[in-house]
């Protein structure tokens, strides 16, 4: 059996954490490790002149997510979907690689609680993101939310709120 598909409220959370955090910019530009970007932080393949739709960057979010969530689905265990949700933006926003390299995902295939390790990664760039002169506040911003998420403290509607989302889809929000 397979477990920790992204389907239903787990993939609506998702689309709807990570979308929020990362941000949507039809255009490319250079991010904080001056990695060429665009849409929902896509990196793969993006070239200087490329222009994306809405549309276009929605179907990219959704085929990377389904990607980043990979390693997830090879647990042998079934993830709550706070701690599911949590992990897969953890994995987006830093990689797979990363992932399978941490301490937390250790901790998940030996299921234990890996909840506080997502503030340890609180680096871009080589810059500790916890000092506000480097400009990166927003890891930690979101590694806080990511713990949150993790713990149950937070569901998914409350991060997206502290994010300042606005509620567009009260239905999609509501199903969260």
């Amino acid at each position: 059996m397979r477990y920790n598909k992204l389907i239903g409220s787990v993939l609506f959370g998702a689309i709807a954490v990570t979308g929020t955090f990362e941000g949507l910019r039809n255009e490319p530009y250079q991010d904080i490790g001056g990695v060429l970007t665009a849409c929902y932080g896509e990196t793969e393949g993006i070239r200087q002149n490329d222009n994306f739709t809405d549309m276009q960057c929605a179907q990219l979010l959704a085929v990377s997510l389904s990607y980043h969530n990979e390693p997830l689905e090879a647990l042998n265990y079934q993830l709550s979907p706070n701690v599911h949700i949590a992990t897969l933006d953890f994995t987006y926003n830093l990689g797979t690689n990363a992932l399978k390299r941490s301490t937390l995902y250790k901790k998940l295939k030996n299921k234990q609680d890996a909840c506080s390790e997502f503030n340890r990664w609180v680096y871009a760039a080589g810059r500790d993101c916890r000092l506000e002169e480097n400009n990166c506040y927003g890891i930690v911003v979101r590694r806080d939310i990511e713990t949150r998420l993790c713990t149950g403290e937070l569901s998914v509607k409350e991060a997206l709120k502290l994010l300042g989302h606005a509620e567009t889809d009260k239905q999609v929000l509501s199903d969260l």
